[in-house]
């Protein structure tokens, strides 16, 4: 069970502005003017290979192709984000986010053929959505066949023609184990701080 109060969603100033910057990229660059720029930012396999065009996998993240493949991505940043804000620190939140979302696109790169063009920020997000679940199994055992229930329900919606199932598992992978390390470390410090008293 998520369990977040009006204060939480708040507090989730990470999620807000990454919601807020990917709405206004989506604005942007679905505009005349920025479709034009968008194919030199999107993940194009062929020119990351030939040109060594690696800013690529990065600028994806930004981008995504029609207003249901953004406001599904948005949803779901706030809902998991908020979630992972709440338990982690602010810089902790963003390495999970980027580095899901450029191992995400980094093995869309070496697992697609060379012709594949991609973009969006589910990588990134499913690093939020592993994490996120990794909290809740961590502090409610007894919730985690839902949770793994739920992530593969996830995993199984990712195999819908046209969805980038490798963005979305290496970006949920990334986020569980950054996730497990990152709690882990902190119940054991919380655990040796209380012993002490």
């Amino acid at each position: 069970m998520i369990v977040l109060d009006t204060e939480d969603l708040k507090n989730a100033k990470i999620s807000l502005w990454l919601l807020i910057i990917n709405l206004a990229c989506f604005v942007i660059f679905q505009s005349p003017i920025g479709e034009q720029y968008s194919a030199y930012l999107v993940q194009n396999n062929q020119k990351i290979i030939d040109n060594l065009e690696w800013w690529r996998l990065f600028t994806a993240i930004f981008l995504h192709a029609d207003v249901m493949h953004i406001f599904s991505n948005i949803f779901a940043l706030f809902l998991f984000g908020a979630l992972v804000e709440k338990e982690f620190t602010k810089l902790t939140y963003i390495i999970i986010y980027f580095v899901s979302g450029l191992l995400g696109n980094f093995f869309t790169l070496i697992l697609f053929p060379p012709n594949t063009i991609s973009l969006g920020a589910s990588g990134a997000i499913f690093g939020l959505i592993g994490s996120a679940f990794v909290i809740i199994a961590m502090d409610n055992p007894q919730l985690l066949l839902f949770a793994l229930v739920y992530i593969a329900f996830f995993l199984i919606s990712s195999l819908a023609p046209g969805i980038n199932i490798w963005a979305h598992l290496f970006g949920l992978v990334n986020g569980v184990v950054m996730g497990y390390y990152v709690k882990q470390k902190k119940r054991s410090e919380y655990e040796s701080e209380y012993a002490r008293y």
